[in-house]
């Protein structure tokens, strides 16, 4: 009943105009950011050009397909140029699927099932014709949640394929001995664990062990892990232009962690949270760095 009331308000256009309008964005377009395939082809180019790294694209019968989020793309380039080191070191397969990329489903968001489903369908349907093993969800909590937990009832079948998020794939490379680092962050490091990844997502021990690799200088947060306090935009608050006043508000409680503790630098793994947090930071006058947990990794490779 309550899935009803949420779709059937939503389609008399009940919901927030921007994530409306997103929403209409990943349906015809294919991101809610209006982010197009030359887009991305453009950022690849200049990746390429100036690591002399080849990104691959379409690539069939590799282990793993990477999503993206349109964030990554515009914002955060930089992790597409350290997933390419990383699997590079680790002797990986992998490839971006051009007709498949984004990783955000603005149907969950503004809570329509059928428009969620038809853009898990467009990763299904990819990771199906390249015949990949893993596909896999880059920094961003909520495509996360979208893609491992919700897809299967979204489109009505298991997958052939599994999902795992960017760290338990790090991870998993650390375990067999694939992901080699050198140098240790000498700054006093802590972790944000962005909400969809660890409360609902279970992925809490590998960042953590990922972080332990390059720091000596590590403390948790206050409340850390699957008890851990929501940056202040999540479930798509950051879409609605409205919630501003009340999203920045609510970073008072990350505020008051990181008072608390008194960091040299923040370490996450979501797009979504590193936008909010940095505006958090700035609105609070704090001056603390904001990692990205794969970049820095990237930065470390033996």
């Amino acid at each position: 009943m309550i899935r009803r009331t949420r779709e059937g308000m939503a389609a008399a256009g009940y919901a927030p105009t921007a994530l409306i309008s997103a929403t209409k964005r990943a349906v015809t377009i294919g991101s809610p950011m209006g982010v197009k395939l030359p887009a991305l082809l453009a950022q690849i180019k200049h990746l390429e050009e100036d690591t002399g790294m080849k990104i691959p694209l379409d690539v069939e019968g590799v282990e793993y397909m990477l999503l993206l989020s349109s964030m990554e793309i515009m914002n955060f380039p930089e992790f597409i140029d350290a997933v390419a080191k990383i699997f590079k070191k680790a002797d990986v397969t992998w490839t971006i699927s051009t007709e498949a990329f984004e990783a955000t489903n603005s149907g969950i968001q503004i809570g329509v099932s059928d428009i969620a489903a038809e853009l898990v369908q467009r990763v299904v349907d990819a990771a199906e014709k390249l015949k990949v093993k893993t596909v896999i969800s880059p920094e961003c909590g909520h495509a996360y949640m979208a893609i491992r937990w919700e897809g299967p009832n979204l489109v009505g079948k298991p997958f052939n394929f599994k999902v795992r998020h960017i760290l338990e794939v790090l991870d998993g490379l650390r375990k067999e001995g694939r992901l080699k680092t050198t140098g240790k962050e000498t700054q006093k490091l802590t972790y944000h664990d962005p909400c969809q990844i660890s409360r609902r997502g279970g992925v809490i021990d590998e960042p953590r062990n990922l972080i332990n690799m390059i720091s000596d200088n590590f403390v948790e947060m206050p409340d850390h892990g699957k008890m851990n306090w929501c940056c202040g935009a999540g479930g798509g608050v950051s879409a609605n232009e409205r919630a501003d006043e009340i999203r920045l508000k609510v970073f008072q409680r990350k505020k008051d962690q990181l008072d608390e503790i008194k960091p040299d630098a923040i370490v996450s793994a979501c797009s979504n949270c590193r936008i909010q947090i940095e505006e958090g930071l700035e609105e609070y006058h704090m001056d603390i760095p904001l990692l990205s947990l794969t970049e820095t990794l990237a930065e470390h490779l033996d």
